[in-house]
């Protein structure tokens, strides 16, 4: 049995429980001349037993000269505190510690010894739960500093190799219950599936080849794609909604390019809704905001400080752009005097309508400047005002139901003025940092 073809020049620790899997792992490491070392992660859940996997990696180590690092968890009280499950935090835990070493250690791969039937187990499980073509490739032979060198093994060829040449190891007893999920995928549902279909997992195996040569045909295809409807503007994207309409299919397109901003596909089809709606409908998650805007959707980071569009709710009180910091508030008009002050915005409440949007400002913009009847386009204004081309860059106007109602911090707009009959007001302080 022979590892793949990988770099015998790099370092690797290689992630041990004590299982037949990973001490093979270790045995083809060492009789190949590598040069490694071996962690090993105590996460307390099995008593003795676990304390019998950790000396068991520990002895191996030792007689063979190889660098042990090792550490006990609480793992059920950190999945307690932090309000996920075992499985998800012992996950959490292991590779926080692998990494930690790889840095401290100068490591420079981790290698973990899944084999094939992790990988036919890993895409049953992604079929049964819900994927698409990535999921039905599987486990990645490699990412980034992560190797899995046993992956072309299937679990039959380890345990031979094992008992071949007489390798220690251990037997989780817990794999034997199949009260977690993917115990039970392993222990019930994939035998009954050999048992109708006798070649079932050698024919998984292939098509999980075949299915990688289709994802990769599909992953040129979904660039081509992004280049053809995205167009990065400042530090947003914009989605040609025009262009969308022309390629198809459209939600499996639009899904693609949404999902590197953390979008999930039922996200994907509010999107795919917006299409046909007036400007200003939007869908948002943690990190980022979609908003219909035109012809256009674009895709904002909610990080203002990161962002050119940003919305701005009725109870916003602060925001930092890049250029400049707003307080906001309302107040009652009752003795309220008109400041002169450009970077004041004065704003009657009841002409506004919310969220407002706060963006740069682009060609064939346009505003009613305060005092005129006509409307006046923002090109023209800034010409006028004599503001030089790269303050040009960082300026910015601010939106009520797709009238601008701001050139910020240099013209209000007649359509939201204050006046005799104004009862609430809505005020933004300005503040530049450039």
């Amino acid at each position: 049995m022979l590892l793949p073809d990988i770099n015998k020049q790099k370092k690797y620790l290689l992630a041990v429980s004590g299982g037949v899997d990973s001490m093979v792992m270790c045995d083809l490491f060492l009789s190949a001349g590598f040069v490694f070392g071996v962690a090993h992660c105590n996460f307390k859940l099995r008593g003795e037993e676990s304390d019998g996997d950790e000396l068991l990696v520990k002895n191996w180590c030792k007689t063979n000269s190889i660098r042990f690092f090792a550490k006990q968890f609480e793992t059920k009280n950190y999945a307690a505190n932090h309000q996920m499950s075992v499985q998800v935090a012992a996950r959490s835990l292991r590779y926080t510690f692998f990494y930690q070493i790889l840095e401290a250690e100068h490591y420079d791969v981790i290698a973990t010894a899944h084999h094939q039937d992790d990988n036919i187990e890993t895409v049953l499980f992604h079929f049964f739960r819900g994927t698409g073509i990535q999921g039905m490739t599987g486990i990645p032979f490699q990412q980034e500093r992560l190797l899995r060198p046993l992956l072309h093994l299937s679990k039959s060829e380890i345990l031979a190799f094992a008992e071949k040449h007489q390798i220690l190891y251990r037997n989780d007893s817990s794999n034997q219950r199949s009260d977690y999920t993917r115990n039970k995928m392993r222990n019930e549902i994939i035998p009954q599936l050999q048992e109708t279909f006798p070649a079932f997992k050698n024919n998984i195996a292939e098509n999980i080849e075949r299915l990688k040569a289709v994802h990769d045909l599909y992953t040129q295809q979904i660039e081509q794609f992004r280049r053809q409807l995205t167009e990065r503007r400042g530090k947003d994207w914009f989605i040609s909604i025009l262009k969308l309409k022309k390629v198809h299919p459209q939600a499996t397109i639009l899904y693609e390019i949404i999902k590197p901003f953390h979008f999930n596909y039922d996200q994907s089809l509010q999107v795919m809704n917006m299409l046909d709606s007036a400007s200003g409908h939007r869908v948002e998650n943690d990190q980022f905001l979609i908003l219909k805007d035109r012809n256009f959707i674009i895709i904002s980071a909610k990080n203002t400080e990161a962002s050119e569009m940003i919305l701005i709710e009725q109870d916003t009180g602060y925001l930092k752009t890049a250029d400049f910091e707003m307080h906001i508030k309302t107040r009652n008009s009752a003795h309220y005097e008109i400041k002169k002050d450009l970077y004041i915005g004065q704003f009657d409440m009841a002409r506004l309508s919310f969220p407002l949007l706060l963006r740069k400002w682009r060609q064939g913009d346009y505003m009613y400047p305060l005092g005129m009847k006509k409307k006046k386009k923002i090109a023209r204004i800034l010409i006028d005002e004599k503001i030089a081309m790269h303050h040009k860059e960082q300026t910015w106007v601010l939106e009520s139901n797709k009238k601008i109602i701001w050139l910020v911090g240099l013209k209000t707009d007649e359509r939201a003025k204050i006046d005799e009959k104004t009862s609430q007001l809505l005020l933004i302080n300005l503040k530049k940092t450039k």
